[in-house]
């Protein structure tokens, strides 16, 4: 009997062990993944951040330097402000990765993009009043037909960067971590839907209008400080979107282990 009540403390005792392992297991768990949480959101903030950031930084740039190329602006704001703001969060996950070596390449990318994007804008010149002048458009649906060409415009802008920057970030990433090959393709899907309103944004802050209540397009550019404010939650919300979607390649980043 004694032998019986002897084991029966040993189980309970076992038991409660038990519970208090799976309580402080679940408990580290569920601060993992708060952590984690965390972690997305401050980088999706960064890159909203970024990209206002980016356009505030071009346009400086473009004032300061009036007579420079304007691919080369674009590529030194998008490198100094977006690239700066996610490589603070990024060395969080790889503390080897450099910042000069995130910033630059995010710059580099810009800059080839920015050179793509511009022959995607002469396309566009060449090909939009063609697509316009043909017969089959009544003139009632020109402005129609225009806004579309120019959504195609904004989406191949948003590729052409997209193809750039994921290249080259994928060209630094690959040396710190073995989980790099899902971030060129959710990078090249952030900038395909956050980076058209990133650059509509960009229009936008230039002043940039379009009117297609008129029988004819009219474009017109109107630089005041509303346009700006439009322009940088246009790239607020462009940013925001490319953070949410890289950040399901960024869950998977971890820092690659070298050999001794």
């Amino acid at each position: 009997m004694g032998q019986c009540c002897g084991l029966s403390k040993l189980l309970n005792c076992c038991y409660r062990c038990v519970q208090v392992l799976a309580i402080k297991v679940n408990y580290r768990q569920s601060e993992a993944k708060a952590m984690q949480m965390t972690y997305l959101r401050l980088w999706v903030v960064a890159n909203g951040l970024g990209f206002m950031l980016s356009l505030l930084l071009i346009f400086v740039l473009g004032f300061v330097r009036p007579s420079g190329s304007g691919l080369s602006t674009t590529g030194w704001g998008l490198g100094l402000a977006l690239g700066g703001m996610q490589v603070l969060v990024l060395r969080q996950r790889l503390p080897q990765l450099k910042i000069w070596h995130w910033m630059v390449a995010t710059g580099l990318g810009a800059y080839v993009g920015s050179i793509l994007a511009a022959l995607n804008n002469l396309l566009f010149i060449i090909v939009g009043p063609w697509i316009l002048s043909l017969k089959f458009v009544p003139p009632s649906a020109e402005p129609m037909v225009f806004v579309l060409v120019l959504g195609i415009l904004f989406v191949g802008n948003g590729i052409s960067n997209g193809v750039s920057v994921g290249i080259a970030q994928v060209l630094v990433l690959r040396r710190h971590t073995p989980n790099w090959r899902l971030w060129w393709t959710m990078g090249l899907l952030g900038f395909t839907l956050g980076g058209t309103l990133v650059f509509y944004g960009a229009l936008s802050a230039a002043g940039l209008s379009l009117d297609i209540s008129m029988p004819a397009v009219d474009l017109s550019l109107d630089i005041s400080w509303a346009s700006m404010i439009r322009g940088l939650c246009f790239a607020a919300v462009g940013g925001v979107i490319y953070g949410s979607i890289t950040a399901i390649a960024l869950k998977s980043l971890r820092p690659r282990q070298h050999g001794l």
